[in-house]
């Protein structure tokens, strides 16, 4: 019963810790996005102008398809595992260590990207198709930039530059709401700064390497199974070797995106399924042979005037003595393990390591299953025939 308790504890806790991360707000809209990559034809890509013109049509193509709300390319899909953290500086003085200059995250993406993640624009504009390699650069940044860096001052129209081969001085155009990168607890010890870049300034130089990288990002209120032949269609309408790969919706990134603590939960819930049947067929053991054990005694305590019902009490408090000790001892094991497991800790999210709630359900639930375990015993015990009783040997 001790160990049945410690295993379905940590089963419980990491159980809300789940219900708790799917009700996170994780800055934009989870329903109804699809994302894949495309692999674009050599072919179309052989310089930079003609591979910027490539991506743009084909997500021409992608918009145009009946049901198709939305469709943009973006470098760093939220809660995927992607992206990367790089070096920045307001204004024109550059630090003399980048290694040691703060960090942010850097989206790169295009004009349509807020509207397809439903992420809100929260001061100025975002980025236009007329935000291009021969316009003035500009960057996006995200309000746990702004709090941090502009808490008193307006950020718009301020130069931004960012990266080890300084892209930049941009100037903020817009400051939109704080996405949760890289899991849904987003705990304090990562980079909380976001900016946003716009993909057609990318230089030259750089779009070999990130534009075959880039994911389609696409909000459709249609199944997927329904959408992707005319997205198969509009993407082989400028070549059939273009394969489309690492087809996912955003619920499915967001599920995975808690595989750390779904794992451990499913594992420990089938083990704490396994300690429960054999704490109940031990208790159901032990008590069905101290029944057999003590038949002459419960034949003189009838023979004297005892009840069924008192008789059935007995051997039912019999076996709650036991299943509460064992739950007395594995509520101390629990609680020395979730001081002494760190890592444990660290999974949880809106639960504490020693929630009473939790604690509570656990220990009814065994204790339940300790009565019931104790009912045919007890209820073959209460229908001992007094006379039989004393002569039985």
């Amino acid at each position: 019963m001790g160990l049945t308790l410690v295993l379905l504890v940590g089963a419980g806790l990491l159980l809300q810790t789940i219900r708790r991360l799917w009700d996170v707000n994780p800055g934009f809209d989870t329903q109804h996005v699809i994302t894949f990559k495309v692999g674009v034809s050599h072919s179309l890509t052989k310089t930079a102008s003609s591979t910027r013109i490539a991506y743009q049509q084909l997500i021409e193509r992608i918009r145009k398809i009946p049901g198709v709300q939305a469709a943009e390319f973006t470098a760093v899909v939220p809660l995927s595992g992607q992206g990367g953290t790089m070096p920045f500086w307001i204004g024109s003085q550059k630090p003399a260590s980048l290694q040691r200059a703060p960090r942010l995250e850097m989206f790169l993406t295009g004009p349509d990207y807020l509207r397809t993640m439903e992420i809100p624009l929260l001061r100025g504009r975002f980025f236009t198709p007329e935000d291009t390699t021969k316009s003035p650069c500009v960057m996006v940044i995200d309000t746990a930039f702004a709090h941090m860096y502009f808490p008193n001052s307006d950020p718009l129209d301020q130069t931004l530059s960012a990266g080890f081969s300084s892209v930049g001085p941009c100037r903020i155009v817009g400051v939109v709401g704080h996405v949760r990168l890289w899991a849904l607890e987003d705990p304090s010890t990562n980079t909380q700064n976001q900016a946003y870049f716009p993909v057609y300034q990318d230089p030259d130089e750089w779009v070999a390497a990130s534009y075959p990288d880039m994911t389609v990002m696409v909000r459709t209120p249609l199944d997927t199974a329904t959408v992707m032949p005319a997205i198969k269609a509009a993407v082989f309408g400028a070549g059939s070797d273009q394969p489309i790969y690492n087809l996912q919706t955003m619920p499915q990134i967001v599920s995975e995106s808690m595989s750390s603590q779904r794992f451990p939960m499913i594992l420990l819930g089938a083990f704490a399924a396994l300690a429960l049947l054999l704490a109940s067929v031990g208790i159901y053991g032990v008590i069905s042979y101290s029944v057999t054990q003590r038949i002459q005694e419960i034949g003189i305590r009838m023979a004297l005037g005892a009840a069924k019902r008192q008789i059935f009490q007995m051997v039912i408090g019999h076996g709650l003595r036991l299943a509460v000790a064992g739950l007395m001892t594995g509520t101390a094991v629990a609680l020395i393990l979730a001081r002494l497991l760190s890592s444990f800790s660290h999974l949880l999210y809106g639960v504490g390591a020693s929630d009473p709630v939790t604690f509570a359900g656990v220990s009814l639930v065994l204790i339940g299953a300790a009565i019931l375990a104790c009912y045919i015993p007890a209820r073959r015990a209460s229908r001992v025939d007094p006379m039989v009783a004393l002569r039985y040997e």
